[in-house]
């Protein structure tokens, strides 16, 4: 998403829990009595070679805190995969899902082109649409040149004759547009490079140029007449159309909902983000409108999809942007209601991709953390705390493995993810976070004295210079060129 959004929570139980856990900075996260020191991530930061920093911090703390809410909600016998709990779990993206959906109807419903819209805006001339091939030197020596001028110049030999130019591009053009028929964007003048452009708006529609030469390489441009072009000038004036029947949209929905940004949104936004758990179920208004105000609580819903990086974003955004955000909640907000009223729901293949998704995300993250045992499964007659108590070491055993390059990192949705922190609590400390790269940094800056002292030092498995001059022979590496 593009708007980000934000504001500063006032509630003094959110904050007072917050300064609770803060005190404790020798603990970067916590699920119930298991917890990740901030000395322990402070050594993963230095192994990893990235160098210290909160970003860094962050990541360890938020996959530790997410395997270790999943193992405990399995041993508590909380995950679920049936279809109610699926879409619980995953009601931001379905909602998304239905919000395009309802976009893509009122498109429909206002985009009409006329009959001869196309037609005219290929016979205005202000945009154009083209097709072209492009050889390009396998090298940068004198001969690689050559060699692309005579591939290009036979190229030319057989388009001119009986060949058709599309299945000719298809064929031998060495860009993205070979996918294409070699057909390039309908648009105005600016697209393309100079010598380009120059042969190919002197075209006639029809017309075959003669080998180009610019600094991507040797083209052939072709101005397809009316009836070739057709189609995708017609796409082509329908995005730009919808485009204005979507902003014309939501201009009227804002206007008729009275949209209105609360103040202090902002910076609640920032603290939700950061302590989701105090504002989960929150009333506090971000956006008012007629028809029943976006909240705090919505807020927290609606990002739950957001990966980590995203989350830090909206964080870290400034107060404008993220006003924006909070706009676009209200517009996605004020779609999905009209979707309700109008009865539209997802495609049953949409709902089956969905289970499907949830499933396999569940089932990967029971095998690959090691939590497919029988300790673990519903018939087990081990006691709650003993169950939890397996969940634990299997976790820690797991992050283990993989801080050592022996076991692949199980990726956690961030659906899946927000929702076990709304169902086992658990929590990452910024204190705990701040601390751990305070250490590392220490380390950091103890290590590279230590190094200086010794002198320059090969890097651990550099390629060493060899012996004696240089190899003879060898090619030099390719450097892809820009698409024109």
């Amino acid at each position: 998403m593009k708007r980000w959004v934000l504001a500063v929570l006032t509630g003094g139980a959110l904050l007072a829990g917050c300064e609770r856990f803060a005190a404790r900075s020798d603990v970067a996260a916590m699920v119930g009595d298991h917890e990740l020191s901030a000395e322990r991530v402070a050594g993963i930061m230095g192994k990893s070679g990235g160098g210290p920093t909160v970003q860094a911090a962050e990541f360890i703390s938020n996959l530790w805190l997410d395997y270790s809410l999943f193992a405990r909600a399995l041993a508590d016998g909380k995950i679920k995969t049936d279809s109610a709990t699926v879409e619980q779990v995953l009601w931001p993206t379905l909602a998304t899902a239905r919000v395009r959906m309802w976009r893509d109807s009122i498109q429909a419903k206002r985009a009409k082109l006329g009959p001869n819209a196309a037609d005219s805006a290929y016979a205005k001339g202000d945009e154009r649409i083209f097709q072209h091939i492009i050889v390009i030197p396998a090298g940068p020596t004198a001969a690689d040149t050559a060699k692309a001028k005579q591939q290009i110049d036979a190229v030319l030999v057989r388009v001119k004759g009986k060949a058709v130019f599309g299945d000719v591009a298809k064929e031998v053009s060495a860009d993205g547009s070979k996918n294409d028929q070699g057909f390039l964007p309908f648009g105005p003048k600016g697209q393309f490079v100079k010598e380009f452009e120059e042969v190919a708006w002197a075209l006639n529609p029809g017309d075959i140029s003669p080998v180009v030469k610019s600094q991507f390489g040797f083209h052939i441009i072709r101005r397809p007449p009316l009836a070739e072009a057709k189609a995708r000038v017609e796409q082509v004036l329908v995005q730009k159309t919808s485009g204005k029947i979507d902003s014309a949209y939501v201009a009227e929905l804002s206007a008729a909902a009275n949209l209105k940004v609360a103040s202090g949104s902002a910076a609640a936004m920032k603290t939700a983000i950061a302590y989701p758990e105090g504002a989960r179920g929150s009333k506090q208004t971000l956006v008012s409108l007629k028809t029943g105000d976006v909240t705090l609580g919505d807020f927290v819903r609606w990002t739950a999809m957001f990966p980590l990086q995203a989350k830090m974003q909206i964080r870290n955004a400034t107060d404008s942007l993220l006003g924006e955000f909070a706009k676009d909640l209200a517009y996605r907000t004020l779609m999905l209601r009209a979707a309700d009223s109008a009865g539209m729901k997802l495609a049953g293949p949409m709902r089956q991709f969905a289970q499907m998704r949830y499933q396999q995300t569940v089932d990967q993250l029971r095998s690959g953390l090691g939590l497919a045992v029988p300790e673990l499964a519903d018939s087990s007659k081990l006691t709650p705390a003993q169950k939890t108590k397996v969940a634990d070491d299997k976790v820690e055993a797991f992050f283990g493995l993989l801080l050592e390059g022996k076991a692949q990192m199980q990726v956690v949705m961030p659906e899946l993810a927000d929702h076990l922190r709304s169902l086992q609590g658990g929590k990452v400390n910024q204190a705990g976070v701040a601390r751990a790269v305070e250490l590392a940094t220490a380390q950091f800056r103890k290590d590279s004295a230590a190094n200086a002292a010794k002198g320059p030092q090969p890097s651990p498995g550099a390629v060493q210079q060899a012996p004696g001059g240089p190899p003879i022979g060898g090619n030099k590496p390719a450097v892809e060129p820009k698409k024109p």
